[in-house]
């Protein structure tokens, strides 16, 4: 993992600190300087990695995998908007970086991470859409559709287009199942926009309708 790596690196040159001082002072103050502009350079990039989570072993206690959260943090720049339909830990660390409106049908899961919650209780298989006309935000740069569970169903979504800004980026998670596939695709055919699949290490995979042009 990069953090062993830069561990070991660290360590490495926390050794060679020592013995550079001790040759700096008998010698050239030249190599002491020369390690200090390496350690500067170490220390950014530790500072750039630290920019993503320390996401833990999939399906720990998050419903995405870290390589849909990277794509998001790739192609939403900082301070965007993004509405998340079914939130989880992942929930919080967006918050981290965007303006992030959780739709969550499930009380217990209401107000548990920085976010804005619309808390909308499943209603004729979906969530309530009478909560939805009401709360949804007006403005928005992304669509995360990671809710409901799949024992509920998502296809709501779809038949509830009108709700939502479709103009923008539309990323669809658990596409390696039938039901969220087949939602996509028929987004895709709605919005005559193409879709694109991406596989994580895990074989799961998730699908993203890109915003129009």
């Amino acid at each position: 993992m990069v953090s062993k790596k830069i561990a070991k690196i660290v360590l490495a040159i926390v050794i060679l600190n020592k013995s550079a001082s001790l040759q700096a002072e008998k010698h050239n103050n030249d190599l002491k300087k020369a390690f200090y502009e390496c350690l500067t350079y170490f220390t950014s990039l530790t500072t750039k990695a630290k920019e993503k989570p320390q996401f833990k072993a999939f399906g720990a206690n998050w419903s995405i995998s870290v390589e849909l959260f990277n794509y998001v943090r790739d192609v939403l720049p900082r301070g965007k908007t993004m509405i998340e339909l079914g939130s989880g830990w992942a929930s919080g660390q967006f918050s981290k970086f965007y303006t992030v409106y959780s739709v969550e049908h499930d009380k217990k899961w209401v107000g548990k991470y920085n976010t804005n919650y619309i808390h909308a209780p499943i209603k004729n298989k979906w969530y309530d859409t009478n909560v939805l006309k009401k709360k949804l935000p007006k403005t928005y740069d992304l669509i995360l559709v990671d809710g409901p569970p799949g024992f509920i169903g998502r296809g709501g979504f779809y038949k509830n287009l009108h709700l939502f800004n479709t103009d923008v980026t539309i990323i669809f998670d658990d596409v390696n199942r039938k039901a969220e596939h087949k939602l996509m695709e028929n987004v895709s055919k709605k919005l005559n926009r193409p879709y694109k699949i991406f596989t994580d290490s895990s074989r799961k995979k998730f699908g993203v309708i890109a915003a129009k042009k």
